[in-house]
């Protein structure tokens, strides 16, 4: 059974060709639907939510029975190792292992912090590792999962199906959140 899939589809009205019946006696005008149309921008508009919704339908039809889980032996256990961190509740031991390389400590604490007054960001943040972790709603993986791997998987406790990725990088044998 597959949920809906999220789209921000733009409804334009009726396009196409009137019929002869349904146009006015000629001129350009507020009677005549004076040439409105979409402008080039609302065209873009259109075309990008269809091409979005194309991706979101082809993503939901690449999601196997059980998911997907990565070959990698020490990403999978940084992976297991942040979602254990998250069901126990250590936020400090998570940010730790988690944030990107390049962060500063400064930058690293406040992150924690964030999380910390954020409840609902937190919870969502362990749900979506876990699942990666798991695998369950991870479509594909991205990379050769020696360097770095792109995770894309489906949010959790979500109505609309709702894609979503995040990147791991590997530098020294330690993975981490990319960006």
């Amino acid at each position: 059974m597959h949920s809906p899939t999220t789209s921000r589809r733009a409804t334009a009205g009726v396009m196409g060709k009137k019929k002869s019946n349904e146009r006015g006696k000629g001129g350009v005008g507020p009677s005549t639907g004076g040439g409105a149309g979409l402008n080039d921008r609302e065209f873009q508009a259109v075309a990008d939510a269809g091409a979005e919704f194309e991706e979101e339908e082809a993503a939901a039809a690449e999601l196997v029975p059980g998911g997907v889980k990565t070959t990698n032996v020490s990403l999978q256990a940084r992976l297991t190792l942040l979602a254990t961190l998250g069901a126990n509740g250590d936020i400090d031991g998570f940010v730790k292992v988690f944030v990107p390389h390049d962060l500063t400590q400064e930058d690293t604490t406040y992150f924690a912090g964030e999380l910390k007054e954020d409840a609902t960001r937190w919870k969502q943040l362990v749900e979506e590792l876990s699942l990666i972790a798991n695998g369950s709603r991870v479509t594909k993986i991205v990379g050769d999962q020696v360097s770095k791997a792109e995770f894309r998987y489906f949010m959790p406790n979500q109505e609309l199906s709702i894609h979503r990725e995040v990147m791991f990088t590997c530098e020294n044998g330690d993975w981490r959140a990319d960006g």
